[in-house]
Order: C-alpha cells, then structure tokens, then sequence
C-alpha cells in the first residue's frame, strides 16, 4: 500500500472520529445535565376575610384570572419543553442521520478505495507481468540472436574454411595440370627439335651428295677429249639436262619423303603429346628405333656417297690415262682442230652455260615458291596448332573451375549436413538438459513449498504418494491441476491439488527454458 493510500484512508478515519466525539458529547450533555423542574404551583393564602359582596365578586374574579394565568403560564413552560425536547431528538435524530451518512460515506470511500488498491494491485500485477513476459521475451530474443550470431559465424568459418579447402585442391590440381602440360610441351619440343635437326642432316646430306655428283661431273667434263669435244659438249648438254631432271626428281622425292616424314612426326609428335601419360614408354621405343633407322639410312647414304666419290675418281683417273694415249695419238690432229673445236666449245659453253642459268634460275624459283608454301604451310599449322593449344588450355581451365566449383559444393553440402546434424544434436541436448533441470527445479523447490502447503486428511497414511500433472502461466501461478497417477485415497489426492494451489504462485527459475518446461511438468508428491 503506497503512501498516498494512507493519507486517504487517515481523512476519513479522523473525521468520523471527530464526529463520533461530538455526538457522545451531545449526548452526554442531553443526558446528564439537571433538568429544571417546572415551577410548582404555590397555594395561595386565603385569608378570612370578611369583605362586602361587591369586593368578594372582584376577589374571585381576580382569582380565577390568576389561575387561568397561571394555567397558561404553565402550559407555555409544558409546550416550551416539549419544543424542545422535540428540536432534542431532532438534533438527535439529524445527528445519527449524520452520523449514518458518514458511515455510509466512510464505507463508500472504504470500498472505493479498496476497489481502487484492488484495481491498483492488479495494475501492478498485470504490469509486473507484462516486464516479466517483455524480459522473457527479451532474454528469449537475445538468446536466439545470440544463437544465430553464433550459428551464423560458424557459418561463415565453415564456408571460408571449405573455400579455402577448395582452393588449395584447385590450385594443387592446376598446378598438377601445367607441370603435366610443360611435361607435354617439353617433349613435343624436343620431338620437333629432333625432327628439324633429322630434317637440316638430310638437306646437308642430299646437298652434299648434289655437290659430289656435280664436282665428278665436272671432272668428267674437264677430262674428255678434245676430239671429242662436239660429242661430249653435245653428251655433258644432255647429261646436265639428265642431271638436272635427276637432281629435280631426286630434290622432288626427297621434298616428298621429307614431307612424308614430317607429317609422320607430326602425326607421332602429336599422338605422343595426346598419349604422353599412357605411352611414354612406346614412344621412348618408337624414338629409339627411329634414331636407329635414321643411323641406319645415313649410315647407307654414307656409304653409297663414298662409292660414288671412289668411282668417279676411277672413272677421272680412267679418263685422264685415255686422254693423256689420246693427247699423244692426236695431238697433231687436235692442234689443226684447235681453232675449229674451241669456238664449237666455245659456243657449247655459251649455251651449257645459259641452260645452266636457266635452269638455276628455274630450280631457285622453284625452291623460292617451295619454301613459301612449306613456310605457308608451317604457319597454318603453328596457327593450327596455337588454336588447339588455346582450346586445350581453355578447356583445362573450364575443368578446373568445374571441379572446383564441385569441391566447393559438396564441402559446403557436407558442412550444411553437419552443422544440421550439431545443430540437432544441440538442440536435442539443450531440451534434455531443460527438462533434467526442470524435474531437479520442481523436486527442490516446487514440492518442498507444495508440501509445506499441504493440510494432512485424517486419512493419510505414511508413504502414501501420488503423481500430480501442474500447468501453469509466466510467473508461477497454477492455472490447472490434475493427478496423473492417483494414490488410492481420493481425500490425499483433493490435498494434494489444494496444496498445489495453495502454493500458488510457484517458484520458477531465472532461465527461461527452464521456465518454459515448468509451463507443464510432473511431480511426485509423497510427504515424510
């Protein structure tokens, strides 16, 4: 009750008591003053007295206006004190209207004040309850904020830490990737460094040989006789258009057979960059048997160009023997032919050598436009080649990302199932260990304060027990009762729900999942 209560229900008190005091002492006055008794009557003295008929008349005349006097004197003082006994118990009678008017008032004020600390008590109440359902509500708030803020940042550590897993395999995988990638690269480069190297011995070889051949020829030319300079001038015109058709077919085949082989390198080169992990071992063979053969072929050349040099040196000496016996046999007729056969020689020189320019000029213009179609056809192939180096590339990169794109998924999958699963397992622990400290909760504080509220029945007997099932609201009070198990005797089980309800309002725990399992728990009441 607040103070400004008091002071209301002081007022009221005071004043009836003041009136209180007032009518007793009105009363006292009424009562104990001495009243004054009316005047009584003297009889008047009659003397005897002789006195004349006429004075005798007049005596008696003022005699009896005397006594009328007197009588109405005497009926004034009656009326005066019935007047005021009658304003007396007027005055009385207003003073105990008064009096139940007060009493009236006080009991009014009394019950408008006691509605109004009833009203005021259950404003408080209903307030106190409302900040305890709010700090409920909040601490529940906070609690599940602070829930998700955890829940979220072990998401966010789960998320980093399988990114970070995911990345460190990608970049591990990619990593694999293009040291196996420069594994390929470097064996195709040597393939192709072997092949040029193979490709520059065989044009020094066919140039060697071309030289050779053009050196005996040469030598052949120079040796023939000059008797027969006119034939041989004629047959070296013809042997140098054979030559020339000889060394074209020959530069043809062996273009051809260079050709052939490039594109058979090519084909192994890129079979073994595609097969290099599966193959290395038959492409090792492969490479090996192909040196062998390549050995072998110019082991072949070599020795068909040493018998080549051998006879054409037997053949220049052959030719020189026959000159110098034909010099001596004819030396007379050469030195009359002299002049005639060195214009003819002349002359076929002129034209050897013009067929000659010709025909280098032919050979370079057909080695000029041989080169650029090999150099056209090597850059559409490097350009091929450079494309479907590209697409390799890109295609490696899309697996990687693919891949990493997988990992990342079925790590996040796997920390979304097992933060599911904590998740679960928290939540299941967390309800159990609410309801172990809700059961704990009602049989030490609950039942004692229910047993110490409980009235004994004479028919109560030791060990007699009963299983009571209590719902209650936020703030502890019982709203139902109810006995879940009964203990025989309907007199010990009415006790028990009288004293549960008696023991209303419960004590309940600050935390409030433990507050929200006593919303509707079980107990065993069995009093000592």
């Amino acid at each position: 009750m607040t103070a400004y209560a008091t002071r209301r229900q002081g007022v009221p008190l005071g004043l009836s008591i003041t009136l209180h005091l007032v009518l007793i002492l009105l009363f006292g006055v009424n009562f104990d003053a001495p009243r004054q008794p009316p005047e009584l009557l003297q009889p008047d003295v009659i003397e005897a007295t002789l006195i004349s008929e006429p004075s005798a008349e007049m005596a008696r005349t003022a005699r009896r206006t005397e006594e009328r006097t007197r009588k109405a004197r005497v009926e004034e003082q009656r009326q005066a004190e019935l007047r005021r006994q009658l304003e007396l118990d007027a005055q009385q009678q207003a003073a105990r209207q008064a009096v139940q008017r007060q009493a009236m008032a006080e009991e009014r004020i009394r019950q408008e004040e006691s509605r109004r600390l009833s009203e005021e008590n259950q404003r408080q109440a209903e307030a106190r309850k409302l900040e305890e359902e709010a700090s409920l509500r909040k601490a529940e708030s906070l609690a599940q904020k602070r829930q998700e803020e955890e829940r979220q940042q072990a998401e966010r550590d789960a998320r980093h830490k399988a990114e970070a897993e995911a990345q460190r395999k990608a970049e591990q995988k990619a990593a694999e990737l293009e040291a196996r990638h420069k594994a390929e690269a470097e064996a195709q480069r040597k393939t192709e460094q072997k092949a040029a190297e193979l490709e520059a011995r065989h044009k020094a070889e066919a140039e060697a040989q071309r030289k050779a051949e053009q050196k005996a020829a040469e030598l052949e030319a120079r040796h023939k006789t000059e008797a027969e300079a006119q034939r041989k001038a004629e047959q070296k015109a013809a042997e140098l258009e054979a030559r020339h058709k000889t060394e074209a077919e020959a530069q043809r085949k062996a273009e051809q057979e260079a050709e052939a082989r490039h594109k058979l390198e090519e084909e192994a080169a890129r079979k073994s960059a595609l097969e290099a992990r599966k193959k290395a071992d038959e492409d090792a063979q492969r490479k090996a048997e192909a040196k062998r053969l390549a050995e072998e072929e110019n082991r072949q050349k070599a020795e068909a160009r040493q018998k080549a040099e051998a006879d054409a040196r037997h053949k220049a000496e052959a030719e020189a023997k026959q000159k110098a016996e034909a010099d001596a046999r004819h030396k007379a007729e050469a030195e009359a032919k002299q002049k005639a056969e060195a214009d003819a020689r002349h002359k076929a020189e002129a034209e050897a050598r013009q067929k000659a320019e010709a025909d280098a000029r032919h050979k370079a213009e057909a080695e000029a436009r041989q080169k650029a179609e090999a150099d056209a056809r090597h850059k559409a192939e490097a350009e091929a080649k450079q494309k479907a180096e590209a697409e390799r590339k890109a295609e490696i990169q899309r697996e990687i990302k693919a891949e990493q794109a997988r990992l990342v998924k079925e790590e996040s999958d796997r920390l979304a199932l097992n933060e599911r699963l904590q998740q679960e397992e928290a939540d299941n622990s967390r309800q159990k260990a609410a309801e172990n400290a809700a059961k704990s909760w009602a049989n030490t504080y609950i039942r004692p304060k229910v047993e110490h509220a409980w009235l004994r029945p004479p028919s109560a007997k030791n060990g007699m027990s009963c299983i009571i099932q209590v719902k209650t609201v936020p703030g502890g009070d019982v709203i139902s009762v109810q006995i879940s198990k009964s203990s025989g005797d309907a007199a010990f089980d009415r006790s028990a729900e009288a004293a549960v309800y008696k023991a209303s309002p419960l004590p309940m725990p600050d935390d409030p999942r433990v507050a929200q399992q006593l919303r509707s728990f079980t107990f065993t009441f069995k009093p000592e």
